[in-house]
């Protein structure tokens, strides 16, 4: 009698580690959930930050994908008030809002050299479209100077963990207002 070796079915066996991820994206604006800049209109056609804000991927570890977007309407700063709208144009009680995302490293100042002028890069603001962070949009290669980059991190436009951007901003003001209290304009960044 002879004993027949035994033979494994499978030569290859495998242990899948499914790991679940915990946190969730998260930004930030001047390190806040809600920060405020503050400007004094006196009638000039435009007003364009005075100072970069920065926003930073706060969220850990994870990279996150960012959109801009606006509310309707400005609001009024201490009656709540609905205010200007905020539109592709300006007009009578309504501004154009646009943004552009530059270089971390630049500097405080250097809003005024934005791309505004560019509608691909910097398209208006509209509470109905969120804006996507990409490659060619909002990106401002004009204001490339110094820290991380102006354009996101990686192909899939995706910004890493703990890095920041420049946000510079400008309003093509109403070129007549019924208003006098303090407005409220929005930026609001989302990540996803």
């Amino acid at each position: 009698m002879t004993a027949a070796r035994a033979q494994a079915a499978n030569p290859s066996a495998y242990l899948n580690i499914d790991v679940t991820i915990t946190n969730n994206v998260s930004v930030s604006v001047i390190g806040v959930q809600s920060a405020t800049q503050a400007v004094t209109w006196s009638g000039a056609a435009t007003l364009t930050a005075a100072s970069t804000a920065t926003i930073t991927n706060d969220s850990g570890y994870l990279s996150e994908r960012w959109e801009l977007t606006t509310t309707a309407q400005s609001w009024d700063s201490a009656t709540g008030a609905l205010g200007w709208t905020i539109a592709a144009t300006q007009a009578a009680d309504q501004l154009k809002l646009q943004a552009v995302i530059g270089a971390s490293g630049i500097a405080s100042g250097s809003c005024s050299g934005g791309l505004y002028g560019d509608s691909n890069v910097s398209p208006a603001l509209v509470s109905t479209t969120q804006v996507p962070y990409t490659q060619t949009v909002l990106a401002d290669t004009a204001m490339a100077s110094g820290g991380t980059p102006a354009l996101p991190d990686t192909a899939g436009n995706r910004v890493l963990a703990g890095r920041t951007r420049a946000l510079c901003w400008q309003m093509t003001m109403p070129y007549s207002t019924s208003l006098t209290g303090t407005q409220v304009v929005p930026i609001i960044v989302t990540a996803f």
